[in-house]
């Protein structure tokens, strides 16, 4: 726990937390396929919370040298009818969109600060690993990747964030298994009411 309470005592020094008094669940490491060129699905959830943490190491592969946007992701703010965020760690950037369902659109939300760019080699060649932390505070979420925020963004403060949170994965490409997600130390912080 104190590991947790380190890493929980950070983010609220950095100012991204508006308190430190909370509770940490650990869930279980996660692997999933996909194959469904552009299509993202979720899957395990998690919890449910409008302002919290998550945070985990995510570890990735492609099925083709030339997948499109793919990789591990996050959804948050999940309602029954099917309105969530999503957030994924690609190769190239962190792709965050705001879907929907009952408006009928997905839209990726831009940055407020930050460039939600991202470096890394072809999933395809080798395995990508990164830790990856996805926080949401009131109307405002931030992305670590490996311990450095990349994104900072601002959320629809006409929609409510209480909802689920779920672990999702975003597919490049059609061919063979598509893509690849592996998720462990996986943890959510959840502040105390």
């Amino acid at each position: 726990m104190e590991e947790f309470n380190a890493e929980t005592q950070g983010y609220f020094d950095l100012g991204y937390l508006m308190t430190t008094d909370g509770e940490v669940t650990e869930f279980d490491d996660s692997t999933e396929e996909w194959a469904q060129l552009d299509y993202y699905k979720a899957s395990t959830l998690l919890t449910k919370a409008s302002d919290f943490y998550v945070s985990g190491h995510f570890k990735w592969s492609s099925a083709y040298r030339n997948a499109d946007d793919s990789g591990c992701g996050i959804i948050f703010a999940a309602t029954e009818v099917g309105d969530h965020y999503a957030v994924f760690l690609d190769r190239a950037k962190v792709l965050f969109l705001d879907n929907s369902r009952s408006a009928n659109y997905s839209l990726p939300v831009k940055t407020t600060r930050g460039t939600g760019i991202v470096k890394f080699g072809n999933p395809f060649d080798q395995p990508l690993e990164a830790d990856f932390t996805l926080i949401v505070n009131n109307a405002y979420a931030y992305v670590l990747v490996d311990g450095e925020v990349v994104g900072e963004y601002t959320l629809a403060q006409s929609r409510s964030l209480d909802g689920f949170i779920g672990l999702a994965l975003l597919s490049g490409t059609n061919k063979d298994y598509g893509t690849r997600c592996e998720m462990t130390n996986l943890h959510v912080w959840v502040p105390n009411k």
